[in-house]
């Protein structure tokens, strides 16, 4: 029986435009040809750009080329990195983590937390382990930072707009925000790169899914951060008038009619 092996595959980075596989791709397969067919079927038309390296038999032992977590299992076929796309190859009953659906999760929730401990005591922080985070600060962090105040309402239509136009910056965000979900960081891990407290674990779940289903579903907006909330009709009117900045308009002249001097005395007729 053929086993299943677990490949490297880099691109030459001058070739490869898109931004998903500048690190490489990890797919799992039986020979380089069967893998090159997967990774094919993740490019337009299915045009790969130039091979850089293959390395085959990656080794959870050696230096990784990416974070451990995204790692497959070697007897499953497919493609593992970047993580979204696992569902390349026959997958059947595997979940988006690659891990079998009638097994248990692979990290419990008490590993879990024990990770973020010991970033802590490493001087190192729990959103170090979000992909791509040096390129996304704003639209994962910095856009939901206390300072902003009601700015949500104002940045987040852009940033929709723009994972929408750019395919490739979309699907960055959206595996970046899929681990975000998948980490389920508390109230107190979340507040320390944003300042904003959320009350429980449950707000701030639905929040980050609220958020990632209005940038790529069907939701017609966010849950706004606590403090941010949009005003009622009630309270957005008398805030409104209390904005507004009355002058006192200039002169209107019906035509014909000389405009007089502020200090002039009227004339009247018959004066002339």
């Amino acid at each position: 029986m053929t086993t299943a092996r677990r490949f490297w595959i880099e691109f030459d980075p001058h070739e490869c435009t898109d931004a998903r596989f500048w690190r490489g791709v990890g797919v799992t397969g039986f020979d380089v040809r069967d893998c090159l067919s997967m990774v094919a079927d993740l490019f337009p038309y299915g045009l790969l750009p130039p091979v850089h390296r293959i390395t085959v038999d990656v080794s959870l032992a050696e230096p990784l080329p990416v974070n451990p977590s995204h790692f497959g299992v070697s007897v499953w076929r497919g493609v593992w990195y970047p993580p979204v796309n696992l569902g390349i190859g026959p997958t059947h009953d595997i979940d988006r983590r690659g891990a079998p659906c009638d097994y248990p999760t692979p990290v419990t929730a008490a590993h879990h937390r024990a990770r973020a401990r010991a970033n802590l005591r490493t001087k190192t922080t729990w959103w170090e382990e979000i992909p791509h985070i040096d390129g996304l600060l704003w639209p994962l962090m910095d856009m939901h930072r206390a300072e902003r105040g009601d700015g949500m309402r104002h940045y987040a239509p852009p940033l929709r707009r723009a994972c929408a136009a750019d395919p490739t910056y979309g699907a960055l965000v959206r595996e970046a925000l899929d681990f975000m979900i998948w980490w389920r960081p508390t109230p107190d891990e979340w507040f320390d790169p944003t300042e904003t407290r959320f009350a429980d674990q449950r707000d701030l779940d639905k929040y980050l899914r609220a958020f990632r289903d209005y940038l790529f579903g069907t939701r017609p907006e966010p849950i706004y951060p606590p403090g941010s909330e949009p005003f009622s009709p009630e309270d957005a009117w008398p805030r409104a008038i209390g904005c507004l900045v009355v002058t006192r308009p200039g002169p209107i002249d019906a035509p014909g009619i000389e405009r007089l001097s502020p200090d002039a005395e009227p004339r009247r007729p018959g004066s002339e």
